[in-house]
């Protein structure tokens, strides 16, 4: 069973330094998630090709945004501009009891 934090659709800031989430998010529930500003986490995530990335999450004035790794994942996957992004986490109990957070891109 998967639970969705995120479907997003890429905008042109998100294909530059660092995504920008809605400040409604369910990103900001995450477990690493940070609640005050300033604060980061680290977020292992696995891509539909099995591929792990590494993404911090920084919260600033209120929003929440990806930054160190994200241009890594951007141009890895070749991000453009309409493309979606969709962060999931998928309970993996038969294997190890643990969740694991995923990420597909679609094209537009």
């Amino acid at each position: 069973m998967a639970t969705i934090f995120e479907n997003k659709k890429i905008e042109k800031n998100d294909t530059e330094n660092r995504m920008r989430f809605p400040s409604k998010a369910n990103i900001g529930h995450l477990p690493f998630a940070c609640s005050n500003d300033g604060q980061s986490g680290k977020l292992q995530v696995i891509d539909e090709k099995g591929f792990q990335w590494t993404l911090t999450c920084r919260k600033q004035n209120g929003m929440i945004y990806f930054t160190d790794g994200w241009k890594e994942f951007r141009e890895g996957k070749r991000i453009r501009d309409g493309h979606r992004i969709t962060l999931y986490k998928e309970d993996d109990s038969f294997a190890s009891g643990e969740a694991q957070y995923k990420i597909t891109v679609k094209d537009k």
